[in-house]
């Protein structure tokens, strides 16, 4: 979707800011993008430093994804983004990301990955020695083998009202208090970022409560218009 069809009338995801402001996001970190790749191609970055812009540029990418999310693209157009990265995820996987890595499974989910994706990310995680219940579970549910029980989790304090969809009867339930009181507080890495006088905000997205939501095959319609709940992406392989 092109920024013309979008200041057509185009419905906007996120409300929190308005067109202009994602469009100057997009821009600001596309130029930025171009301008890390071209230093990379030039070779005028020092060896120990590739990996760290390497990095940098994908983090980026994925920053865009999720404000074009906001902004209201049209969902096959970001699939193919998002699986322009996951290509790449491996050559820049740093384990103790563990926000971001979330957010690359979660997207996974969300986008239709397949057994192939979940196999590599399961990979990549037992390299790094990585075994957080949540992380597999979403994996799990990409593969053919049977989800396995593993409740152990790396950030119980966070994603505790997240495993009890899973596991509780009123999943409806425990998945509203997990968005109410556990994704957007004072203790996130981006809470009031939308308030900040630089362009640091795509979005407050779950993409974790969507996938679970679509792995469970919920009745989310009361979810609908609650905030940070990606509505039309836990439903887009169903459109």
């Amino acid at each position: 979707m092109h920024v013309s069809q979008i200041m057509k009338g185009m419905d906007m995801r996120d409300h929190l800011k308005n067109v202009e402001y994602f469009n100057q996001f997009i821009h600001e970190d596309s130029e930025r993008i171009k301008k890390f790749s071209s230093k990379l191609e030039s070779g005028e970055v020092k060896a120990e430093r590739i990996f760290p812009v390497k990095s940098k540029v994908h983090d980026l990418k994925l920053g865009i994804l999720i404000a074009k999310y906001s902004r209201g693209d049209e969902l096959a157009e970001l699939k193919k983004e998002y699986f322009e990265l996951a290509s790449g995820w491996e050559e820049v996987w740093e384990p103790e990301y563990y926000n971001k890595n979330l957010k690359m499974v979660s997207l996974g989910v969300l986008f239709g990955a397949d057994k192939d994706f979940a196999k590599k990310v399961k990979d990549m995680l037992e390299k790094s020695e990585i075994y957080d219940g949540l992380l597999y579970y979403l994996l799990d549910a990409l593969g053919d083998e049977p989800i396995e029980e593993r409740k152990e989790m790396l950030f119980p304090k966070s994603f505790s009202n997240l495993q009890k969809v899973v596991y509780q009867e009123n999943k409806l339930q425990a998945l509203k208090k997990y968005l109410s009181d556990d994704w957007y507080n004072e203790d996130c890495g981006c809470y009031e970022a939308h308030k900040s006088k630089q362009n640091i905000y795509y979005g407050y997205w779950s993409f974790e409560a969507g996938a679970i939501a679509k792995i469970l095959n919920l009745d989310d319609s009361s979810l609908k218009d609650v905030s940070y709940y990606p509505y039309d992406l836990a439903h887009y392989s169903m459109q």
